[in-house]
């Protein structure tokens, strides 16, 4: 949160609109800050999701921030088990060291959702079955998927 609300005290409004980053798990702190919204890659295969987070923070509604974390936040937790699992620090930017795990799982749920997602071009990583298997269970579970 002091980070957010550095970077946006440092530029000129008018100029510049700060978003949150990893947007799904901090938003609710930052608009608290006055931020207008946030970075996600879950709104690529569940975008009722991602829009119903930022209204529910914008709105101060945090009773329903936290249903919809119980949804998103296994998909984080899946992508850091998976990072771990190839020993690699989840946590690190694409690029510097760590591995395209998101990108992987990102194609996987789209195709899962019944979009197109295509496959994951190095230095991406493909899901294995048994990711691909436990990915679609924590998508049923969070009523993205049947």
């Amino acid at each position: 949160m002091t980070q957010y609300k550095a970077v946006r005290d440092a530029v000129d409004p008018r100029k510049m609109t700060v978003l949150c980053g990893p947007g799904d798990l901090l938003f609710a702190y930052e608009a608290a800050l006055g931020c207008p919204g946030f970075v996600t890659w879950v709104a690529n295969f569940a975008p009722e999701l991602s829009l119903a987070l930022l209204e529910a923070a914008g709105h101060c509604d945090f009773g329903r921030v936290r249903e919809l974390i119980a949804k998103i936040g296994p998909l984080y937790e899946f992508a850091g088990v998976c990072s771990r699992n190839r020993g690699r620090d989840p946590w690190v930017l694409p690029g510097f060291t760590a591995g395209h795990i998101y990108v992987g799982i990102l194609k996987a749920a789209l195709e899962m959702a019944g979009l197109a997602g295509g496959p994951v071009l190095d230095p991406g990583d493909e899901l294995s079955d048994g990711e691909r298997r436990q990915l679609r269970g924590l998508l049923v579970n969070a009523g993205i998927v049947n």
